[in-house]
């Protein structure tokens, strides 16, 4: 990873951005999977502290791992709280209802939310430029849930949509507050404290009452096993990468691709049905990603960039 003081090169953004399209597009229905066989929260608990694990074995092999500031301990709660247990957890208890896809759906909310909290943040409108690309991803979403049967309840689509809203203010908690200055540090402290505040809400729904690891079949243990590798090792720290290096509009751009990922994945094993209507709406979802993808005007610096002293803090 390169360090907040460093231009990205193009191939670290491309490879940065596949991963968080291509592999948090198929986390949606890798978590429909596991939560056939495992507990909602449990399966996002288990996915944040297999990730931690990971991470912070990886800084302790390469003699890199640290303690953390307490304000560097507080910042990754807070957004552990709102991005783990406010977003994927909400997220995971509706799956058992819905289809990936309009899970997927729903979760394009997060550009739109992320750009609105940025201007507050910043008390400054966004550009013509990410306008028009967030309003294009708007109508490629439109298009997509247009004449749609809705699989779930109205509860599971606000609870969907809270979680929209809760990952982009966590997102911008984790961007503007003190953290360190390794990317996979900052990461492994979020990770670990998402799991505690997910495995606690567990703990108390009273969801292993009754369980036993023997039910978890194949399929689930290995949706599990995708979760932790990919979607969270490397699409979350690659996500929490962006965050430093990109616009916040850019960094959430994800939003508008993950359901055409998570359409064409339910649409192979049976999820879900690829139509003209899904091509159109994939067509203006591509386009809102290169508009919304131009670098940033010298105004719209990357907080990395602008706040690093504050950042080692």
């Amino acid at each position: 990873m390169t360090t907040a003081a460093q231009a990205p090169t193009r191939l670290q953004l491309s490879a940065a951005f596949c991963a968080v399209y291509l592999f948090w597009g198929g986390t949606f229905l890798a978590v429909r999977y596991a939560v056939v066989d495992i507990p909602p929260l449990l399966t996002i608990g288990l996915r944040c502290a297999g990730g931690a694990v990971v991470l912070f074995a990886w800084l302790a092999v390469r003699g890199e791992l640290a303690a953390g500031t307490w304000a560097q301990w507080r910042t990754a709660a807070v957004a552990g709280l709102f991005l783990f247990l406010g977003c994927h957890g909400l997220m995971a208890w509706a799956e058992q209802r819905v289809t990936s896809g309009q899970a997927a759906l729903l979760m394009t909310a997060i550009p739109v939310w992320m750009v609105v909290l940025s201007a507050l943040i910043e008390r400054r409108a966004p550009s013509a430029r990410v306008a028009m690309s967030l309003l294009l991803g708007i109508a490629g979403v439109a298009v997509l849930t247009s004449g749609g049967e809705w699989s779930g309840e109205l509860v599971d689509q606000m609870a969907l949509s809270f979680g929209a809203l809760s990952w982009a203010a966590g997102s911008l908690i984790g961007r503007h507050g003190a953290r360190p200055a390794s990317v996979t540090q900052t990461t492994a402290m979020q990770l670990l404290a998402g799991a505690a505040w997910v495995l606690a809400a567990s703990a108390v729904s009273g969801e292993l009452d009754g369980r036993s690891v023997a039910e978890v079949t194949p399929r689930a243990a290995g949706a599990l096993v995708f979760l932790i590798v990919c979607g969270t090792v490397l699409g979350f720290g690659a996500y929490t990468w962006l965050l430093r290096t990109t616009s916040p509009a850019a960094a959430s751009s994800y939003g508008f691709v993950n359901p055409v990922v998570a359409l064409a994945l339910g649409w192979l094993v049976g999820d879900d049905r690829i139509t003209a209507q899904v091509l159109v709406a994939a067509a203006l979802v591509v386009l809102a990603v290169v508009l919304i993808r131009q670098p940033a005007a010298p105004s719209e610096k990357p907080a990395s960039m602008t706040s690093t002293a504050r950042s080692r803090s």
